[in-house]
């Protein structure tokens, strides 16, 4: 199996293979970051789509000098701030769908097991995980990108990071707010 940089290298020599194989390792995760960005099933799959049209355009100024994660991922996020901006900027405010696909409910946040809860437990799991969603949306940008990427994505702080092209100390930083906020938000529904 090949890397995700021998994967670009074949595609910057003109294997469309080579970009499909990326497309098919890598589209969910790009779709759930974005989901967890923008709040909304459809932008977020518009997002995407839009992610990787970036990253077939750049393809030929790619260096593998970091992972390939790390600079899709700065991608996905810069391609993230450009919708919610336009969203801020038609003054439309987009729905956060609680019945969306593509999320966990607890990013950070322990949860008992679900496979075995009653009809009572998953109505407040159902609850709560729309709460969180809301709750995601209100943070501030630099936090929830910073959050999502290391709890919801599971990427190091050093890699978040670079993403974000800020010190390790600002990341922790900004999830330690963001998990704060949200653990705030969600009391009520955690006691």
């Amino acid at each position: 199996m090949k890397t995700d940089a021998e994967l670009m290298a074949l595609y910057q020599r003109g294997s469309r293979d080579a970009f499909e194989e990326l497309f098919a390792r890598h589209h969910r995760r790009v779709i759930h970051f974005c989901y967890r960005m923008t709040g909304d099933q459809a932008r977020a799959e518009e997002a995407a789509q839009e992610v990787f049209l970036r990253i077939a355009r750049a393809a030929p100024t790619y260096q593998p000098s970091a992972r390939f994660t790390t600079w899709v991922y700065t991608i996905a996020r810069r391609t993230t701030l450009n919708f919610l901006r336009d969203e801020k900027e038609d003054g439309e405010k987009v729905p956060i769908d609680p019945a969306g696909e593509g999320r966990d409910a607890a990013d950070g946040i322990a949860l008992p097991d679900s496979r075995e809860w009653g009809p009572e437990q998953a109505a407040w799991g159902a609850q709560l995980q729309e709460r969180f969603l809301e709750a995601l949306q209100k943070l501030p940008e630099v936090n929830r990108a910073a959050f999502v990427l290391n709890r919801g994505e599971g990427l190091s702080y050093e890699e978040v990071a670079t993403v974000l092209g800020v010190t390790v100390q600002a990341v922790k930083s900004r999830i330690f707010r963001a998990r704060e906020a949200l653990l705030a938000e969600l009391s009520g529904l955690l006691e």
